[in-house]
């Protein structure tokens, strides 16, 4: 026998004597697929059957070698074994590398999706196989450095190390008779250049580098003759592309390109290239007008140019492409009007996106058309039934031509649609339908027969009750309308599927029933800014395993929260700011240990200062503003076998009645704000959601927002950069000196220790804090001068010592000579300027001056100001963001620009 297949079953004594009985001892091939071999090691396999080329292994469950070593060393016969197929396999034991020297004559070695059981290096003994043609290790846990000089054996034509993600390398310089065809490496962190040697793999049919950290400039094809697949998306190549040479390319069938800097126009030959099936030019820098030549190409399948510069109308010639199934051309400058029906040539047509553009789409609807065509009949027209993008289009009402069609994804936000959303629009067989940020001012109350289950209708002007989705309903966003209503309990039951709830920012009344429990999928329940009242239901905290962002901000709820908080507790943000909740907090919401985000300012909480939230080890923000909690901050942490606060970003206790002193080690605990983490993340949350609502392209995300105070003003920070750093302890009722250890804190932004009763002298050392914005001092009983070194601060924007007992001589330099005679007013004993107060001597402290030292905003963070409000009076705002996630930046920039930035710099200039 030569050949043998075996699948499925358990190995067992039978089974063994078969592989090693003595009429298989010719056996050139096996296929083993589904065993459990644990008790046997692939080292005694091959072994034992001598004369064995091919052995073909999937789903097994194997050691490498055995467990006596000894006896496994001491076989030093090799195999003849020419090709080892290992796919979906777990190597239980052993080393693997060690079978390896055993196989010299290897051509073939493809260990796909195979666990090895921990972190694996690449064996250094594939420099012994000088007959390896295909080398396949794709995401089978390989890390650490790949040898270069893998790249350079002669017979090597096939290499995979893809989906690697803890693998390092570069390219290297390539030999000039590389016989290499295939060469992925895709989802690894391979970094560097693209060196020029790699022009000389002229057998090259596949190349894929996508999702590497590789720069600098973009290769040409031109120098592969034999190339149909290049991938290289997710790098940082930059660079443009040739206009011409790709038609020599007889091959090419796949070009992705997305997710790069490069820049500069897009080729219009390659929308005529005869073989080219997909491209996808899409994340970049690409400028121009969208040129076609009359020659298009009839084999294109996918087209995605979406999230670049492109200008000017769209090709008419676009209509040609007869063989288009995908089309996106969202998120440029394209100009113009654009009659849909330029479609109707298409044969099959499932994803169509025109949004965020500069574009005015109609279409020919009969009563609604620019050219009048009544007999027009959309039957004639392919059938879009993935994807449709019309989003800030310009449409002023819902296109008929979607009557009675079957589209999965329909995204017709941001358009200047308004009145009654149609009643026909439920009919259409859609599962996700985004109608946000239009004029829509009523809906359907019962959507019991709709087959949507993923609704979103933010943004609108919609009144009255809200509409009862139909059961099963997957996601719902009815928030930013105006609701007015109480909920139907049977609402409540109708969600009981859903993974997600925004009802944020309307004027919903009543209490939130019980039948809430029953949703026990929910990870987002966003309920913020209404005006509901009653006890928060106790299920949310205490048996939802999967609730991973609870935002109540806003309402009125009362009495306690839940006490017995869930061992399994999933939260990551829980927002209760602004409503009138009492008693103490539960200490067992240390359950929540992928907590980022507290805020339960504003409320009637009566308790001590919590230390044992120190705990949570992911918690960034912690807002207890404006309650009763009282008593020392002075705890003791000698039984802490674990740093407190490890992450804390933002600490606000402002607002309370705290009293003692600061002592040194609650400073010294918050590791956060004294060192930034290489590799933090750009935001302090980003949850992800489990799919897209509007766009299968794009998983929507939420971010939180805290209100604070800075430099003078309520602020809520809509999202926050890994380098803000934030502490108000203000009013409150803290005597004593502040510690010096407090200038430890360097990348702290703002400082608020006002309205309390410190003494002593400002602590020399805070003039290490030289990323410190904001500085608010004030309202204390704080003596001596101002230290001289807080002249080279400059970075900060707004400081407040008013109403101490400071004295001497102001410094004259720096940003010294920016503030008003406000921050320093109440010092009977301060004078210079700003002060009228005129010093005895000339001599004033001073300190060189800092280069940079500017007045120009520089945050590093996006905020949305609210200005200056009265009282303790809080305003946030919390977003559930859908949709298409340009759409949203591009909008929330805009809104930043015309109620920030313009007014801040106007206000500068006067």
């Amino acid at each position: 026998m030569e050949r043998c297949t075996i699948t499925g079953g358990r190995f067992d004594t039978d089974l063994a004597n078969l592989l090693f009985h003595s009429k298989l001892a010719n056996l050139v091939t096996l296929y083993l697929s589904g065993f459990d071999l644990k008790n046997l090691s692939l080292h005694t396999l091959i072994s034992s059957l001598g004369n064995l080329q091919e052995l073909h292994l999937q789903e097994i469950i194997i050691s490498a070698s055995p467990t006596n070593l000894a006896h496994a060393s001491s076989t030093n016969t090799t195999s003849g074994l020419k090709e080892l197929t290992m796919l979906l396999c777990t190597i239980t034991s052993g080393r693997l590398d060690t079978v390896l020297t055993k196989l010299p004559f290897l051509s073939t070695l493809i260990l796909d999706d195979t666990n090895t059981s921990g972190p694996t290096p690449v064996p250094e003994h594939f420099a012994d196989f000088s007959s390896l043609a295909v080398l396949s290790l794709y995401n089978c846990g390989l890390t650490g450095t790949f040898p270069s000089w893998i790249f350079r054996i002669k017979s090597l034509m096939s290499l995979d190390v893809s989906g690697n993600e803890n693998l390092r390398g570069e390219l290297p310089e390539f030999i000039q008779d590389s016989a290499l065809q295939v060469l992925r490496l895709s989802g690894t962190k391979f970094s560097g250049k693209i060196l020029e040697s790699i022009s000389s793999l002229r057998n090259l049919t596949e190349l894929d580098l996508s999702n590497c950290l590789l720069y600098g400039s973009i290769p040409s094809f031109s120098q592969w003759p034999m190339i149909s697949w290049v991938d290289l998306s997710g790098n940082n190549l930059t660079g443009s592309l040739p206009s011409d040479g790709y038609l020599s390319l007889h091959n090419l069938t796949r070009i992705n390109l997305s997710n790069n800097s490069i820049s500069g126009a897009i080729p219009a030959s390659l929308f005529s290239h005869p073989s080219l099936e997909y491209l996808d030019l899409s994340q970049n820098n690409f400028t121009g007008n969208f040129l076609l030549y009359p020659n298009i190409s009839s084999s294109l399948t996918d087209i995605d140019v979406s999230f670049n510069k492109l200008e000017g109308p769209l090709p008419k010639l676009l209509s040609k492409f007869v063989g288009l199934e995908f089309l996106d051309l969202s998120s440029n400058n394209l100009t113009g009007t654009v009659d849909l029906s330029f479609i109707k040539n298409y044969k099959t047509l499932y994803h169509l996106s025109l949004s965020y553009n500069k574009l005015s789409v109609v279409v020919e609807d009969g009563n609604h058309s620019v050219v009048e065509d009544g007999n027009h009949s959309y039957a004639e027209d392919p059938i879009i039934w993935y994807y449709l993008g019309l989003a800030s289009c310009n449409l002023s009402y819902v296109p008929k031509f979607l009557h009675q069609r079957s589209i999965r994804f329909l995204d017709l936000s941001s358009n200047n649609i308004g009145g009654h959303i149609p009643d026909w629009i439920w009919g259409i067989e859609s599962f996700a339908l985004n109608l946000s940020h239009n004029s829509f001012t009523s809906v359907n109350t019962n959507l019991s027969n709709a087959s949507v289950r993923d609704f979103d209708l933010h943004s609108n002007k919609i009144e009255g009750a809200l509409p009862l989705p139909p059961w099963g309903t997957y996601r719902v966003d009815y928030s930013n309308n105006h609701f007015n209503s109480s909920i139907m309990p049977e609402f409540w039951s109708r969600i009981s599927s859903a993974t997600s709830l925004s009802l944020a920012n309307n004027s919903l009344i009543g209490e939130v029933s019980h039948l809430i429990c029953s949703a026990t999928n929910i990870e987002v329940l966003d309920l913020s800014f209404n005006s509901f009242s009653g006890l928060i239901p106790p299920c949310l905290l205490k048996h939802n395993e999967r609730l991973e962002i609870l935002n109540l901000r806003g309402n009125n709820f009362h009495g306690p929260l839940p006490q017995d908080i869930i061992n399994e507790c999933a939260l990551q943000i829980i927002d209760l700011n602004g409503n009138k909740l009492e008693g103490k907090l539960p200490v067992s919401m240390i359950n929540c240990q992928m907590l980022q985000v507290l805020d339960l300012g504003n409320n009637l909480i009566v308790d001590t200062y919590p230390e044992w939230l120190g705990v949570l080890p992911l918690l960034k923000v912690l807002v207890l503003k404006s309650n009763g909690f009282h008593g020392p901050i002075d705890y003791e942490m000698n039984k802490q076998t674990h740093p407190f606060f490890p992450e804390l970003q933002v600490l606000d206790l402002s607002s309370n009645y705290f009293n003692g002193s600061i002592p040194t080690r609650f400073l010294k605990q918050f590791k956060a704000m004294m060192v930034i983490s290489p590799g933090a993340p750009s935001m302090y949350v980003e949850i992800i959601a489990t799919s897209s609502a509007s766009s299968p392209g794009y998983r929507p995300y939420y971010r939180e927002s805290v209100t604070v105070s800075l430099k003078g003003q309520e602020t809520t920070l809509v999202q926050i950069l890994s380098v803000f750093m934030y502490i108000d302890l203000s009013n409150n009722n803290f005597m004593g000196v502040i510690p010096n250890a407090i200038g430890d804190l360097k990348f702290l932004k703002q400082l608020n220790l006002s309205r309390n009763s410190f003494t002593g002298e400002i602590p020399p050392r805070i003039a290490n804090m030289l990323q410190l914005e904001s500085l608010d001092l004030s309202y204390n009983q704080l003596s001596g001068e101002i230290p001289p070194a807080m002249a080279a601060m400059s970075f900060l924007e707004v400081l407040n010592l008013s109403y101490n007992h400071l004295s001497g001589m102001i410094p004259q330099s720096n940003q010294f000579l920016t503030f008003p005679n406000t921050s320093f007013l109440g010092n009977d004993r301060l004078c210079g300027k700003p002060l009228a107060r005129l010093c005895e001597t000339n001599h004033a402290p001073s300190a060189a001056a800092t280069p940079g030292s500017s007045k120009e905003l520089n945050w590093e963070f996006l905020s949305v100001e609210v200005g200056v409000v009265s009282g303790l009076a809080i305003v946030a705002a919390t977003m559930l963001l859908w949709g298409n996630g340009r759409g949203w930046v591009y909008w929330h920039i805009d809104k930043f620009w015309l109620q920030v930035l313009q007014p801040w710099i106007c206000h500068r200039r006067r």
